[in-house]
């Protein structure tokens, strides 16, 4: 049989997540303009699912595009945490409450296996993959909630923050918090603690804002 010639839409979708890769490990510097010519060369895209996947990763607040140009990487600017993690504190307390009402036990045992995954990818240093799992923590969390406007509200708020959590967990080479917390938000969730759930969810968050803002300095962000 002829080899089938790959759709565009999965093309743009193996983009996407390339270029989210590069722009998440922080390969794709924050700030940085680069136009379509120079990605398209340098990694062998085509321009009509590069466009694509870059459309989708705008709305994702990872990078800006330029018309006529290219595109912007979105710097890391310590301002936008702070909105953002304000943001999500307003929200996500109640959000867990409910999901801890309504989670299935198939949602739970993902969220269990996310941690101990998690741990795995902390103890060798993959931030990208421990991001990847952290943000399924969540995005599975939101959607136990079973309302999708707040499941998108945070999933996309999540998707801000995690260049943030990359770049802090580069720098301070530990993320035993962050897993240490998820493991006792599991823990909170399979008793149906709602309350104490709620709880602990905006100290996570809050946590998180310290340790992004923590250092003496933000060496790790763009002013």
């Amino acid at each position: 049989m002829p080899k089938t010639k790959q759709s565009p839409a999965r093309e743009s979708d193996r983009i996407e997540s390339e270029l989210r890769r590069l722009i998440l490990n922080l390969e794709l510097e924050p700030g940085l303009a680069v136009s379509e010519a120079t990605l398209m060369k340098q990694y062998g895209w085509g321009r009509t699912p590069l466009r694509e996947a870059c459309q989708r990763l705008a709305e994702q607040a990872l990078l800006q595009m330029v018309p006529r140009q290219g595109v912007v990487i979105m710097p890391l600017n310590v301002f936008d945490f702070v909105e953002v993690m304000d943001a999500m504190s307003m929200v996500i307390g109640t959000a867990a409450a409910l999901a801890c009402k309504r989670l299935n036990d198939e949602q739970m045992e993902q969220l269990d296996e996310f941690v101990v995954q998690g741990e795995t990818a902390a103890a060798v240093g993959d931030h990208i993959q421990l991001s990847e799992l952290d943000s399924d923590f969540h995005r599975v969390l939101a959607e136990a909630t079973g309302n999708r406007y707040l499941r998108d509200y945070l999933v996309h708020l999540q998707r801000v923050a995690s260049r943030f959590n990359i770049a802090t967990w580069k720098r301070d080479q530990d993320a035993s918090h962050s897993l240490e917390e998820h493991r006792q938000l599991v823990e909170l969730l399979r008793k149906r603690d709602a309350e104490q759930t709620k709880t602990a969810m905006l100290d996570h968050i809050e946590n998180a804002r310290h340790r992004v803002m923590g250092s003496a300095e933000y060496s790790a962000f763009s002013e």
